[in-house]
């Protein structure tokens, strides 16, 4: 019979994952044998070798993901199940199919923060054409040696400041609510994707995912290795400032739409005089636990560096700050449009920021 499209991992008391962590080779062997018909295996192009041993199998047909989602629909129709291979848009591509044809998903992301794996709907391109789509639910499998454990570790990091952002928005008037995150107990490869399964699942049911998942994505278009990293020590650098020292700059307002047009997005709307009044007066509420918080999470980054250093050699332990001063028009819900608001993200070619300006 065809494998079913939905599942749910089960846990011990403990909590850990019992049999998703395995070897993609191996379960896809396992599994293959329980589909009805014939089973697409869509992987990228760093991934094939995850169906090395069953891509030559005639229940299968095998397919390199170019971007495109186009290419699956042209797959035969005795297709009952799709395994897929690799990072997140390849994983939601198999998803968005499986939902299209009505057939089993099973996933192998080498991503380690699991992006793709649990949102329900998502970006797809489809005949060069930017889509949201649903996704179909699938059964997930992860194969920690093909995942860098650097950018999983990093996205932790970045919930933890997705948690300072909800709270600092929620007093700032837009209620909204972060998952808590710890950071692993066991620094091993299970612990540390277990948590980002946790992360995923927790941000499907509405959690903010936080601004600094956007700026990630931004140093990745950029070239930088673990765009992670680099987004934490960034952005943890401007809250900390931000609630230390910053101070609204009340004879100043943002050119919107000069920072729109740089940015190339719509430009963002304008507080009223009394919004921008009542942020003013909150912060002065917040700022001192505030600026405790994030001066103990700034002085964690050696630390942190040094255990991430395992996994991924000649990282920063500091960032320039040029692509912080366009996220809040990428980002036009997150806190550093709060920041853009008070005229605190406008700073010269020497980017000290809010540091200069205060």
């Amino acid at each position: 019979m065809a494998l079913a499209g939905t599942s749910v991992p089960k846990t011990t008391p403990e909590g850990k994952y019992e049999g998703m962590f395995v070897r993609a080779n191996e379960k896809t062997a396992e599994l293959i044998g329980s589909v009805a018909g014939k089973a697409l295996l869509l992987s990228d192009g760093q991934s094939c070798s995850a169906f090395a041993e069953t891509a030559l199998s005639p229940r299968t047909v095998s397919l390199v993901f170019d971007g495109d989602c186009l290419p699956l629909f042209a797959m035969p129709d005795g297709i009952s199940t799709v395994f897929a291979a690799g990072g997140a848009e390849t994983v939601r591509a198999a998803r968005y199919f499986a939902e299209v044809r009505g057939i089993g998903c099973v996933l192998f992301p080498t991503d380690g923060s699991l992006d793709g794996v649990y949102e329900t709907h998502a970006e797809v391109r489809l005949g060069g054409t930017p889509m949201r789509v649903p996704l179909r639910d699938g059964q997930a499998f992860f194969d920690t040696e093909r995942m860098p454990l650097a950018r999983a570790y990093g996205r932790i990091l970045l919930a933890r400041l997705a948690s300072v952002e909800a709270r600092a928005l929620s007093a700032f008037g837009s209620p909204c609510a972060a998952a808590e995150a710890v950071l692993p107990a066991e620094e091993t490869a299970e612990e540390i994707v277990r948590l980002n399964a946790e992360l995923r699942r927790s941000e499907r049911e509405g959690a903010l995912q936080g601004e600094g998942v956007v700026l990630s994505k931004l140093l990745e278009e950029r070239g930088e290795r673990v765009p992670e990293w680099g987004a934490y020590l960034r952005l943890s650098a401007l809250y900390a400032a931000f609630f230390e020292r910053g101070k609204p700059r009340r004879y100043y307002t943002p050119d919107y739409r000069a920072r729109a047009a740089a940015a190339g997005v719509p430009p963002a709307g304008v507080p009223t005089a009394e919004e921008y009044v009542l942020r003013a007066m909150t912060l002065e509420r917040i700022r001192a636990p505030f600026a405790r918080e994030t001066a103990e999470i700034c002085a964690e980054r050696k630390q942190l560096h040094a255990k991430l250093s395992a996994w991924a050699e000649d990282l920063p332990l500091k960032g320039d700050l040029c692509m912080l001063r366009q996220l809040p028009e990428h980002a036009p819900k997150g806190l550093t449009a709060i920041i853009r608001d008070f005229g605190l993200m406008e700073w010269d070619d020497d980017e000290r920021g809010i540091a200069r300006k205060n």
